[in-house]
């Protein structure tokens, strides 16, 4: 009895010790960047392979193979919106990012099945786009490693860099058409609120969109009651569309309008700067 009591601790304490494992760091470690472009949020989920002292281009990685643009499992890119890759519609999704280097002009694949390790199961009938792309020199990058670049209010450039190569894409999205449903969603949810009005009309004037319907919105919200925040609205909006002599009378009428009210002298400046842009187009 003893001795079978001795053997199971024995065969307990083997499988203990072959179940544990050491948890050692990645090789390539996991790395994620996220955007936000407009209301779209672009996210970018890798591994970060290292040079090593090894060639890379051609060697690592073999010039006209597909290949994950990583390590590990394939790399991926996430639009919550639809979007625009390089002219090219996207819809709103989480995709496979492929790519096959060469030595002058990289292919970029965006790829339908969006969980795969590496390579391996990669079927072209999946890919929803392709576009070649010229690689160019970049500073040297150990660790590969994504980014964004050129930042705007409606578009980004997705980088990668490894070793002493840098590629990368745009990316656009349709901020004022997205824009312009949230406010008609906001007007139809709130109607009686003028505020919604007149921001979607400022919005309007800072894009240079849909200004016709911008000067509707700012008549609505006057017909709310006296208020001189509308009719500055309405005098930006005209100012854009160069109706000049239009935009210095509603700014006379936001004058009268806000001199009653006990925020108008922190208002005011604004109103002289806009007079004086009207003033320099009128004479």
């Amino acid at each position: 009895m003893k001795k079978q009591i001795l053997v199971l601790l024995v065969l307990s304490s083997f499988s203990t010790t072959v179940s544990a494992q050491v948890d050692l760091p990645r090789v390539s470690p996991n790395a994620s960047i996220s955007e936000m472009v407009g209301y779209t949020t672009i996210t970018v989920n890798y591994c970060r392979p290292a040079v090593r002292e090894r060639v890379i281009w051609g060697g690592l990685v073999p010039y006209n193979k597909v290949w994950r643009t990583g390590a590990n499992e394939a790399t991926t890119v996430q639009f919550t919106t639809d979007v625009t890759v390089e002219g090219n519609k996207v819809p709103a999704g989480r995709y496979s990012l492929f790519t096959i280097p060469t030595e002058n002009e990289w292919t970029i694949i965006l790829n339908k099945t969006d969980k795969q390790f590496g390579a391996f199961n990669y079927k072209q009938e999946d890919d929803l786009l392709r576009f070649n792309i010229k690689p160019s020199k970049g500073s040297y990058t150990e660790q590969l490693q994504f980014s964004f670049s050129n930042l705007t209010d409606a578009s980004t450039d997705l980088v990668l860099n490894w070793e002493y190569l840098q590629v990368s894409f745009k990316i656009d999205v349709d901020m004022t058409g997205q824009a312009y449903v949230k406010i008609k969603e906001a007007i139809a949810a709130n109607p009686d609120r003028w505020q919604n009005y007149t921001e979607g009309a400022s919005f309007a004037y800072d894009n240079n969109v849909f200004l016709d319907e911008a000067l509707q919105w700012t008549d609505k919200a006057i017909s709310f009651g006296p208020n001189y925040t509308p009719y500055f609205v309405k005098a930006k909006v005209l100012f854009k569309k160069n109706k000049f002599k239009d935009a210095f009378m509603a700014l006379d009428k936001c004058r009268e309008v806000g001199r009653t009210d006990k925020n108008w002298d922190s208002f005011v400046s604004q109103v002289d700067f806009l007079e004086k842009q009207i003033k320099s187009k009128m004479n």
